[in-house]
C-alpha cells in the first residue's frame, strides 16, 4: 500500500516548497541576521538519562539521577541562562511545559517578569504528541498547558512547540482552534512561512535550523563546543550576505544551564555581538508581528 505523502506530510496545508518572499530583503532595522535564543524549560513525569540508563536488572525503576538533572535545571539552570542572556541586553523565547508551571511556578513568573516570552511546550516532556491515544486527549492537554502558562506568567501564550518537536497529524488544527499564532514544530526552512488551517493561519518559525541545539554540542569538550557553534553561525552569516537569514540557538535548562555550558553561551553571545552588532534579536512573537505586517490578512 502506497503512502499518501501529501496528507501524511501535511502538504495539504504546508507548502512543499516554501518560497522566499520577494519583499523579504531584510529584517527590522535593515539587519540581514535574526539571532534567536530559545530556552527549553522542561519537566517530565519520568525523567530518563540518554547516555546513562538505569541498570537493566533494577527492581526500583524511578531514576533519581535523571530527576536530579531536571531539578538542577528548574532550580538553577533557568535563572543562570536568563542572567547570561540579559547580561548581553538580549531576550529569549522560553519553551515551557505545563508541568513546569505547576511544579515550579516561580521560575515561570520570573521568565515573564524579566521580559522573556513564555511559549507552550505541551504538558509533559515525557509524552510526545504521537503517544496520545486520541485527538481529544491531545487537545485537552494542550488546552490545559496554555491555560496554566497564561495564568502563571500573566502573558498571552500564542506560540507552541511539541516535545521532540514531533507533532501529530492533528496538531495544526488544534493549535488554530485554541488561538495559537505560531509554531516551531517544523525544522524545514531558512525563513518563516504561513500555514493556512481551520480558516486561520499559523506562522511556522524555524527552530535551530539553521542553528544549533545544546544537545548537539555535548559530544565535544567545552572549548570545542564554542568553536563548533561559532563555525555554524559564521556559515549562516556568510549566506546572509546574499539574503536575510535566521540563526537559532536552543538551550535546555538542565544541559545548557550548567556553569560550563552557560559560559559557552556567554562567550558565544560576546562573539555574536562583536561580529554582528546590527543582528536582530527577536522573540518568537516579534517574528510573527514582522511577518504579519508584511502579509496582513
Amino acid at each position: 500500500m502506497s503512502m499518501d505523502f501529501k496528507n501524511t506530510y501535511r502538504w495539504d496545508v504546508r507548502p512543499q516548497l516554501p518560497q522566499r518572499p520577494e519583499w523579504f530583503k531584510a529584517w527590522p532595522n535593515g539587519s540581514n541576521i535574526a539571532f534567536q535564543i530559545m530556552i527549553l524549560h522542561e519537566w517530565e513525569t519520568m525523567p530518563w538519562h540518554r547516555s546513562r540508563p538505569m541498570p537493566p536488572n533494577s527492581h526500583f525503576k524511578f531514576d533519581f539521577m535523571s530527576l536530579g538533572a531536571r531539578e538542577y535545571g528548574a532550580r538553577h539552570g533557568i535563572y543562570r541562562l536568563m542572567d547570561v542572556v540579559e547580561r548581553h541586553g538580549m531576550k529569549a523565547t522560553i519553551m515551557t511545559n505545563g508541568l513546569t508551571a505547576e511544579l515550579f511556578p516561580d521560575s515561570v513568573r520570573a521568565s515573564a517578569h524579566r521580559g522573556h516570552e513564555v511559549v507552550a511546550h505541551q504538558w509533559d516532556q515525557a509524552v510526545f504528541p504521537p503517544m496520545f491515544r486520541s485527538q481529544e486527549e491531545e487537545l485537552e492537554t494542550l488546552r490545559k498547558t496554555k491555560e496554566i502558562l497564561a495564568r502563571v506568567s500573566r502573558q498571552a501564550v500564542d506560540g507552541y512547540m511539541s516535545p521532540g518537536p514531533r507533532p501529530t497529524a492533528h496538531t495544526l488544527e488544534l493549535l488554530a482552534e485554541l488561538g495559537f499564532r505560531w509554531t516551531c514544530d517544523y525544522v524545514d526552512s531558512d525563513f518563516p512561512y504561513f500555514i493556512p488551517v481551520g480558516g486561520k493561519r499559523l506562522l511556522a518559525v524555524p527552530y535551530a535550523t539553521p542553528g544549533c541545539i545544546d544537545f548537539d554540542l555535548l559530544p565535544y569538550a567545552l572549548p570545542a563546543r564554542l568553536e563548533h557553534i561559532k563555525y555554524m553561525f559564521d556559515a549562516t552569516c556568510n549566506e546572509a550576505q546574499q539574503h536575510p537569514m535566521m540563526f537559532s540557538y536552543a538551550v535546555h535548562t538542565h544541559w545548557g544551564g550548567t556553569t560550563g555550558m552557560a559560559q559557552v553561551l556567554d562567550d558565544f553571545l560576546v562573539y555574536v555581538s562583536g561580529k554582528h552588532k546590527d543582528a536582530w534579536n527577536p522573540l518568537g512573537s516579534d517574528v510573527v508581528r514582522f511577518w504579519e505586517m508584511a502579509h496582513p490578512g
